[in-house]
């Protein structure tokens, strides 16, 4: 009994910690000079690029500053909006199918030292955002306890950065069974944010999706994995016990007030065992 909630424990905890925040590939690193390491545009009408500062090893000078030039010596228009070593290109300073060379200079009171030259055409550099509020909602039930049917969907965090029609998104889905870490299923490429993931046998699923333009090979960061979970059969029981899963694995959510709720309708000969099981999910979360 219980068997959704049973063998999630674990994978609750494995969902939370994929949620890591995000950081540009390569972000850690000592050089002798600048290094540009990594551009990167949501939606071909801005990006950004991130240096590599001097090792503090080979230059001890605490008043290093640091220049970016770009196309005819002109200057980083946006030190601030990318974080510490970096310039930001605004809609203003973007033009696509336009050839950027960039350099970085380090100023110190021993000397200038500079970066290699890194040239980029913007259209090449296109890396989308994460899709976001991925969900899902069982169809077609039948007392058999045949396979149920998923419709999964998902959103654009950022609509208005595509709305122009600079790019045009697909997207990529992923689905496994809990107990076979190396066995995703993909589905792709995907023109809507949402598939529906026909007859799944009973059981637990981790599902995620990425992005990117359809014309550029960039895939975007997966999106944070959601547990789906097919119960046994369509009981109060095990209709609780993937709500439980639901729920727990779901960030800012009030999965106690909720679950208390739906407790209440339960016959009396269940609640005792399904609020036990509860609490012990709840010690992963």
């Amino acid at each position: 009994q219980n068997t959704c909630v049973q063998t999630s424990l674990i994978s609750i905890e494995m969902v939370r910690v994929i949620n890591l925040s995000f950081y540009p590939p390569g972000a850690v690193a000592v050089t002798n000079r600048p290094h540009i390491y990594y551009c990167r545009s949501p939606n071909m009408e801005v990006f950004t690029c991130w240096w590599h500062p001097l090792d503090n090893n080979s230059e001890s000078d605490d008043n290093v500053t640091y220049s970016l030039t770009y196309s005819l010596e002109r200057e980083c228009p946006d030190y601030v909006t990318g974080g510490p070593n970096s310039c930001h290109f605004d809609s203003g300073h973007t033009s696509i199918w336009t050839i950027y060379c960039m350099n970085v200079m380090a100023r110190t009171s021993h000397g200038v030292f500079s970066s290699k030259d890194h040239c980029l055409d913007v259209a090449d550099i296109v890396e989308t955002e994460a899709p976001v509020n991925l969900t899902y909602t069982l169809l077609n039930e039948t007392e058999e306890e045949a396979g149920r049917t998923a419709m999964v969907s998902w959103v654009y965090p950022n609509p208005s950065l595509i709305q122009y029609g600079w790019i045009t998104l697909v997207f990529e889905l992923q689905y496994r069974r809990i107990a076979e870490p190396n066995n995703w299923k993909v589905k792709g490429l995907l023109r809507e944010p949402c598939l529906e993931l026909l007859d799944l046998p009973v059981g637990e699923y981790i599902v995620r999706v990425r992005c990117r333009s359809r014309n550029n090979g960039l895939w975007s960061k997966w999106s944070i994995p959601v547990l789906l979970c097919v119960p046994v059969k369509s009981t109060p029981v095990g209709t609780l016990n993937c709500l439980m899963i639901q729920l727990l694995s779901t960030p800012n959510l009030n999965a106690t007030s909720l679950i208390t709720t739906h407790l209440k309708r339960l016959p009396n000969n269940t609640r005792t065992r399904t609020t036990v099981t509860y609490r012990r999910v709840h010690e992963y979360t």
